[in-house]
Parts: C-alpha cells; sequence; structure tokens
C-alpha cells in the first residue's frame, strides 16, 4: 500500500507540474506584447528548457527504482508460484488475483508514465520550433504611419504660414497642433493593432485631410469654387463682414433708408443666394439707414385736428420739416385753422400748419413742463403753443438718444413769462464717440465698433506692397477724433502686393489703372507683328510685383512704319497716288512760290526719309506759281498806308496771316528751337508751344501740322503749336 500511495503521490506531482507549466506557458503567451515578445519568450524558453531537463533526470532515476522494482517483483512472483503450490487451493486462487490486479495496476502506470514523457518532449519541441519562427515584418504600415507623422507636420506648418487673419489664428494653431498630436498617437496604437486593413484606412484618411488642408493653403485648389453666396437679407452687416473675410470676397456697402427694415441690416444684396463663388470675388449689399427722410406720403387735411393728434401723426410718419404758428382766432384753442399743403409730399418738405390759440391767451406766465426725451418738433411746438421764447443747442450726452431733448436752462415746474424770460432746451447728440486707432483693427472689429456707435462706415480697398492684406491703409478720422452718431467713416483697406494681372487690351488695362491709381506711361514702337494700337509689351511681367511708387511702361504698336517719300516737285495727283499706295493719308493748302511752278509741291509737313506709322496724315503745300506784280506807288502814298495801319485796331481779327510750316522751320535737334523759328516767322500771330510725346515722329516735328499749315490765322487769338519732344 505504501509503495502505490507514493507512486500515486509522485504522479500527482508530475501532473501538477506538467500542468503549472503548460498555464505558465499560456499565461506568457496570452500578455504577450509585439514589441517585447523576442525578449519575453526567450527568457520563457530557458526556463522551461531547464524544467524539461530536471524532469527528465528524475525520471531516470524513477526508471531506475522501476526496474528494481519489477526485479523484486518477479522474483517475489516467483517465490510466490513456488507458495502457491504448497498452499491450500482457496488461498492459491486468492493471491493469484490479487497479484494479477498489481500486475495490471503497474502495467498501467507504466503506460502513463511513458505518455507523460513524450508529452512533455512533444511541448519542448513545438516550444523551440516557435522560438525559430520570425515574425512578418510590417514594412507597409510601418510606411503609412511615417507618411502620415510627415504630412500632418507640413500641414501645420502651412497653416501657420498662411493663415493671416488674426481672428482665426489661434483656433487654427490648436486645430492643427491638436490632429498632429492625434497623428503621433495614432502610430503607437497602430503598432499594437493586429487589423493590417483599419491601420491603412486610418492611415490613408489622415494623409488625405492633411494633403486636402495644404493644397487648399496653397491656392492649388480653390475651395470658394465650391461654396456659394449666402443671403443676407436681414441680417446683420457685422456677419456679412465676418463671411466675406472667410471666403476672401470684396465687400462693398451702399447705405439706403428703410421703413420695413432695421437700421444696420442688410436691405438687399447684388448677387444672387445660392450663386457660386468660383467667379464671383466682390459683393455690394444695401444697409439700412431707418425710415427714408425723403420718402413720399400721404398728408391728409388737417384742418380742425386737435394739437395732440397733429402731434402723433407727424410723429409716427417721421415728417421732419412741419412749421407751427398760434394765433388769435375765434375758433377752437389749439385745432389747425390753416394748412398751406397736404397729398402726396416728401417727409422732409416743408409744411405750414396754423393753430388757434383762441380769442384771447387768458395767462401772462407758463408752467414749465420736463421735456426730457422729448423730439425737437414736440418740444418745439409747446414752446409756440405757450408763446414762450426759446433757444436749441445741441451737446453730448452718453443717457439720452440722438436728437432727443436731454437738458433745460429752467427746471420742470419753474413758471415763465410769456413772450419775456428765454428757455433754453439742449438735444443730444449722442455719446461722446473717440475714435480708436482704426488702423490696428481689423475689418469685423471696424463694423462692429461703427454699429454699436450708430455711425456709418464705408470702405474702399486699394494695392499696397507695406500693408498686408485685409490691414488697414488709412481712415477719414484719426485716433482720439471726436464724432456724432450718424457721421460717415471712410476706411481704406489694404489688398496686399500688387501682382500684375493679365490684360486682353490696353483700354483693359487703363481702366484698371486708373481704379487703383496705379501710375503708368505710354511709349510707342513700331511693328510689323503687332497691329497699330494694340500693346506690344509691358515692363512688368504677369504675376510680377509692383510696389507703391512703381510706374508701368507700356508700349504700343504704331503698326508698320512707313518711310515716307520725298514729294517735292511732284503734281497734286502724283502726291495722291503715292501716298495711297504707303497707306497715308494728306492734306493740302497753296501757296504763292517765286522758284516753284504752278501746280508742283513746294514742301511737306513730314521731311522725306521720316519713319511714321499707317494713317499718318501728311500736309503738302502745292505752289500756285509767281505772286501777281503789286502796283508801284509813291512814297506819299506808301507814308499814307503806314498811317493808316498804324491806326488800325491793335486787335482786328479781319486781318489775317496765313502760315507755312517748311522743313527749314523745323529744328530736328531742338524743340524748342522749332517753336522760336516759327514765332520768328510769323510775328503778327500768337503762338504757344506745347511739347508732346510721338514715337511715330522725329524731334522737333509738328504734331499738330495739318492744323497749321497752309492756316490763315488772325492776331488775336493764341494758336497752339504741338511739338514732338521724345526725351
Amino acid at each position: 500500500m505504501d509503495n502505490k500511495s507514493t507512486k500515486a503521490k509522485t504522479k500527482d506531482d508530475k501532473k501538477d507540474k506538467t500542468i503549472d507549466f503548460d498555464k505558465t506557458i499560456n499565461d506568457k503567451e496570452l500578455h504577450l506584447d509585439d514589441g517585447i515578445f523576442d525578449k519575453i519568450e526567450e527568457k520563457t524558453l530557458k526556463i522551461a528548457t531547464k524544467d524539461l531537463v530536471n524532469d527528465d533526470e528524475e525520471d531516470k532515476k524513477e526508471k531506475k527504482k522501476k526496474t528494481k522494482s519489477k526485479k523484486k517483483k518477479t522474483e517475489g512472483k516467483r517465490k510466490k508460484e513456488e507458495v502457491v503450490s504448497e498452499e491450500v487451493n482457496l488461498e492459491e486462487d486468492s493471491n493469484l488475483e490479487e497479484e494479477k490486479e498489481n500486475i495490471e495496476v503497474e502495467e498501467k502506470e507504466e503506460i502513463e508514465e511513458k505518455k507523460e514523457i513524450e508529452d512533455k518532449e512533444l511541448i519542448s519541441d513545438e516550444f523551440v520550433e516557435k522560438k525559430k519562427v520570425k515574425r512578418p515584418k510590417r514594412i507597409l504600415i510601418n510606411f503609412f504611419l511615417i507618411i502620415v507623422l510627415l504630412v500632418g507636420l507640413a500641414s501645420f506648418i502651412v497653416n501657420l504660414y498662411f493663415i493671416k487673419n488674426s481672428t482665426n489664428l489661434l483656433y487654427t494653431i490648436i486645430t492643427s497642433l491638436l490632429l498632429v498630436l492625434f497623428a503621433i498617437i495614432f502610430i503607437p496604437i497602430s503598432n499594437s493593432s493586429k487589423n493590417k486593413g483599419a491601420i491603412c484606412f486610418g492611415s490613408l484618411c489622415l494623409i488625405g485631410y492633411f494633403v486636402f488642408n495644404i493644397i487648399t493653403n496653397l491656392g492649388v485648389v480653390d475651395i470658394n469654387k465650391f461654396n456659394t453666396m449666402e443671403d443676407f437679407t436681414g441680417k446683420n452687416l457685422t456677419e456679412v463682414v465676418k463671411w466675406a473675410e472667410e471666403n476672401k470676397i470684396t465687400i462693398n456697402q451702399d447705405y439706403e433708408y428703410s421703413d420695413m427694415v432695421q437700421e444696420y441690416k442688410i436691405i438687399s444684396q447684388n448677387v444672387k443666394a445660392g450663386t457660386s463663388l468660383k467667379d464671383c470675388d466682390e459683393l455690394t449689399v444695401a444697409v439700412s439707414e431707418g425710415p427714408n427722410p425723403s420718402k413720399e406720403v400721404v398728408v391728409p387735411n388737417m384742418l380742425t385736428w386737435d394739437a395732440e393728434r397733429v402731434v402723433e401723426f407727424v410723429t409716427s410718419n417721421y415728417l421732419s420739416n412741419v412749421k407751427v404758428e398760434f394765433v388769435e382766432s375765434d375758433k377752437n384753442v389749439d385745432t389747425v385753422i390753416e394748412q398751406d399743403k397736404s397729398g402726396n409730399l416728401k417727409r422732409d418738405e416743408e409744411i405750414n400748419l396754423v393753430f388757434s390759440y383762441g380769442e384771447e391767451l387768458g395767462y401772462e406766465e407758463v408752467k414749465l413742463i420736463d421735456f426730457t426725451k422729448k423730439s425737437k418738433f414736440e418740444v418745439e411746438f409747446y414752446l409756440k403753443q405757450h408763446h414762450l421764447n426759446y433757444k436749441f443747442e445741441r451737446d453730448f450726452s452718453d443717457k439720452i438718444k440722438h436728437d432727443l431733448a436731454f437738458k433745460q436752462n429752467k427746471k420742470p415746474g419753474t413758471m415763465v413769462k410769456i413772450n419775456d424770460e428765454e428757455v433754453v432746451i439742449t438735444f443730444s447728440k449722442g455719446p461722446k464717440i473717440k475714435v480708436p486707432d482704426l488702423t490696428k483693427m481689423n475689418l469685423s472689429e471696424i463694423v462692429e465698433w461703427v454699429i454699436k456707435n450708430k455711425l456709418k462706415v464705408e470702405f474702399s480697398d486699394k494695392y499696397d506692397d507695406s500693408i498686408k492684406e485685409n490691414e488697414v491703409i488709412s481712415a477719414s478720422h484719426k485716433k482720439g477724433d471726436v464724432v456724432e452718431q450718424g457721421e460717415t467713416i471712410k476706411v481704406v483697406i489694404s489688398k496686399g502686393s500688387l501682382k500684375m494681372p493679365k490684360f486682353k487690351s490696353f483700354d483693359e488695362f487703363r481702366e484698371w489703372a486708373d481704379k487703383y491709381e496705379i501710375k503708368y506711361e505710354e511709349k510707342h514702337e513700331f511693328s510689323s507683328e503687332v497691329k497699330a494700337g494694340e500693346v506690344i509689351s509691358y515692363s512688368y511681367k504677369t504675376g510680377d510685383t509692383i510696389k507703391n511708387d512703381d510706374v508701368i511702361i507700356v508700349t504700343i504698336s504704331d503698326g508698320e512704319a512707313v518711310k515716307v517719300p520725298n514729294l517735292k516737285g511732284l503734281t497734286k495727283s502724283e502726291v495722291i497716288k503715292k501716298l495711297e499706295k504707303l497707306g497715308l493719308k494728306y492734306s493740302f493748302v497753296s501757296r504763292y512760290s517765286d522758284t516753284v511752278s504752278e501746280g508742283k509741291v513746294i514742301n511737306q509737313s513730314i521731311s522725306a526719309g521720316s519713319e511714321i506709322s499707317e494713317n499718318t496724315t501728311i500736309s503738302v503745300t502745292i505752289s500756285k506759281g509767281k505772286a501777281p506784280e503789286e502796283k508801284k506807288t509813291n512814297s506819299n502814298s506808301s507814308t499814307n498806308n503806314r498811317v493808316e495801319e498804324n491806326n488800325t485796331p491793335a486787335c482786328d481779327e479781319s486781318i489775317k496771316t496765313t502760315v507755312y510750316i517748311y522743313d527749314e522751320l523745323l529744328d530736328f535737334n531742338d524743340p524748342k528751337g522749332t517753336c522760336s523759328k516759327i514765332k520768328q516767322a510769323y510775328g503778327n500771330v500768337k503762338f504757344a508751344c506745347s511739347y508732346v510725346k510721338n514715337a511715330g515722329l522725329r524731334n522737333g516735328m509738328l504734331q499738330n501740322s495739318s492744323e497749321i499749315d497752309g492756316v490763315a490765322f488772325d492776331h488775336c487769338n493764341t494758336v497752339t503749336l504741338k511739338i514732338v519732344s521724345n526725351d
């Protein structure tokens, strides 16, 4: 029995040890982390291997014990067989059965022990094999995670660089930073996860968001084309300005009166709600100024109306120019007895009403009422009604609304004599409004300040390379100025640095330059490739930055250059044929010549060899032949003529001198020389010289030669010479 119990105990110990080993293995495997798997596995393998070696030694010792036990059993068996023959049959049978059972038990124990040893060897082999197998590398996942981190950081940097709006800067920094932190936290979470599909999908979503954010900030994708115009009707001007800032839309406002829309609310807009913002860069809204003072209203015939009814009608209909007088009458007291006009009248149109104060006043002094918060019409009506002398003043008040009475020189309840003492009433100009430094405020802040103080604001924009976009360049009022409610504040907003746009024509460029006060100069050149009047080039390329004081040089084509032929000595028909062939225009004048025969060209306004553009007009002088001979007169007659001439009025418009322009009068080196030569040649004519640029003509030539050459001018009026000076 002791042998059996010892074997059973050994068997149980081995089972417990095996179970503990298995449990240890399972627990270790359940808590393995990918990052420390190899270290734990290695330690576990050493422990397990050591345990297995110890178990093998114990098994060998156990086998030796069993071998000795078997030998003893065999000898015992043999001895028992010998004894059996000597014992009685009953005892023999009993012992045999018991011995049989013992043998069977021993055989079963041997089989189980062999099986346990084989199982332990199998576990050890599997464990060692598992150690040899390498875990698959997560190359694709790690690549995605690195891209997420890099793109997230790039998005954060781009946001910081491109977001210039101070109201959104803090919000943008916080949201961008949170996204980057999320991307950083996402990396270790993804490494511990075994769901590769979910990790890749999440990484792609983050990368997509960051990339979209970057390209929209860089302007690669215009997000505005996906947005549409909102309906701002009835909304506050502040909301419109904030929306315009966010969507980079230029906001213009017109102030209109409205009885239906509250002051500073939007009445209408020039762009319909729902319109795509893709091609929209400007929005004009109509802002309510309150009731229209010039609106037409129907004014009824108020004869016989009492004073209270009249005051109520005038106040409720915003009539602003009603004059009242009180006269002695036998009509009812304080009733209208005369009215100069009625019907459709403007609110600010003057209306005169005459009231009756009865046949006599019946009093010499009046007890004053409290005029606080009453309108000017109500106060004036009361003072005239009671025949009191008065004077109106205006001052600032923080408590009483604009245009309402807030102060009087005599306290309410004071007795005042009629037509004697003067009552001074002060009306409110509203609170004293001190202008802040508008140049340090953004659009939203300015609008909020304007609305809060019941002012008006007019925005205009201008390019300025020294002021950032959407910041204030200048304002009509400086810091510390005091303004009154209702005044208009004008603010100029920067459009940032001016980039040279692309123009289809010179007219389009000129309109743009004039609008934004851009300085430019015109330069003319001949061109065989560009048509006359079209732009050859600008001194700035498309996209170039134009600074505040820069001047844009515009080179305009005068068409293909035409060389002026020599026309001297030709007949009129020959001149016409030659000039028309070259595409030039012409005009003719004629004068006498002693050297050139009649019908031939004496001179031409543009000298031969000059290069001019097509359609330029050349004035050609044709000879009328020799001048007819004058009859000889004696000296007395000459003297008389001179005397008569001297007695001629200094400015007789009937006396004229014909001016001819020929090459000898033109100084091609000095335009001023042309001016002095012409003045000397025709001293009786008053000339004024102006100098113009014209690349199609040489220096010293007359641009308006066709208007001067061959024309008779009186001695009274001034003739302007437009002389070319391209220097």
